[in-house]
């Protein structure tokens, strides 16, 4: 059987900025037309609490599974192109990600405590649950769940946006240092614009925007300096957890060891709360990948090309 692509499958497929724009588009509307299909079926069965919000990252897991599929057959474009190419580095990246993570997420709460921008409130709640078997299954698909939370959004608007803006711009002969740094701040600000209502319970939508701009800088930054995924699908993973089943939100129905109160108003507490435990990631992202690649890479993708 012919693998041949049909040359009307060519277009986008050009190293340019129309070539990235074409391949962005098809990317949202591939994505977003598997979530609604997937979902729409979904919803015609009925999922028990102890799965927590695993069900509702299935459609996003097809979502992505659609999106590889078709830029692999429109463009000729695997997912390794992106940063998904799973093998023993891959996995180490996001084995050393979860860990920067919690390194990220247990300075944030000693800080949190120490300024007293918070407190907790409770210490190991079952939430919703009633014995520790169910406790037990819903943290497990609770992890489950963040794992696909970051594999999507990390393939979406660092793996596609980043480096399909990187093409865009070098293709206009701007420095790949340049095109690079353009990328990750263009994808933390289309990020943090889509989480202006995804905020926890109570959360100011300014607070909302400012932690997911930040967050999608470091995820960008993980992502540049390792050319792979794996990195900020780790960090991601490990930080989301974190915040829902060690150091939860208090009216939260899932099972956590403590309940914490945060600060959900733009404030100095917040600044020192998101930037200081924000330097330690960026520090420890930098040791992994100069203790992975034995240096610290330019800050720029080097297989910007179709693959």
């Amino acid at each position: 059987m012919s693998t041949h692509v049909r040359p009307v499958s060519r277009i986008g497929s050009e190293t340019s900025i129309s070539g990235a724009a074409v391949r962005v588009v098809v990317t949202a509307v591939t994505f977003v037309a598997t979530l609604a299909a997937v979902g729409l079926v979904l919803a015609q069965f009925p999922t028990p609490n102890v799965l927590t919000n695993l069900p509702n990252q299935l459609p996003m897991l097809c979502g992505v599974a659609a999106v590889i599929l078709v830029l692999c057959h429109l463009f000729e474009t695997s997912p390794a192109a992106y940063g998904l190419s799973l093998g023993r580095r891959w996995l180490g990246d996001f084995a050393g990600g979860a860990v920067i993570g919690v390194l990220f997420q247990a300075v944030s709460t000693a800080v949190i405590l120490a300024t007293g921008s918070g407190r907790i409130v409770s210490s190991w709640s079952m939430g919703v649950f009633n014995d520790p078997v169910t406790v037990g299954l819903a943290i497990g698909a609770t992890a489950a769940a963040f794992v696909i939370v970051g594999l999507w959004e990390d393939f979406l608007f660092r793996g596609v946006l980043i480096r399909e803006f990187v093409v865009g711009f070098t293709s206009r002969n701007v420095s790949r240092p340049a095109a690079t740094g353009s990328a990750v701040v263009v994808s933390a600000l289309v990020f943090g614009a889509l989480h202006l209502n995804a905020g926890a319970a109570g959360l100011s939508a300014s607070v909302a925007v400012t932690q997911a701009v930040v967050g999608g800088l470091y995820f960008g930054l993980a992502y540049v300096l390792t050319d792979s995924l794996a990195l900020p699908v780790g960090i991601h993973f490990s930080t989301n957890l974190w915040t829902t089943v060690v150091f939860g939100q208090p009216e939260s129905g899932y099972p956590a060891a403590f309940r914490l109160t945060r600060p959900f108003d733009l404030s100095a507490h917040l600044i020192v709360v998101l930037f200081l435990p924000t330097a330690v990631l960026v520090a420890a992202v930098v040791l992994w990948v100069r203790a992975t690649r034995g240096k610290i890479p330019e800050v720029s993708l080097q297989r910007v090309r179709k693959h």
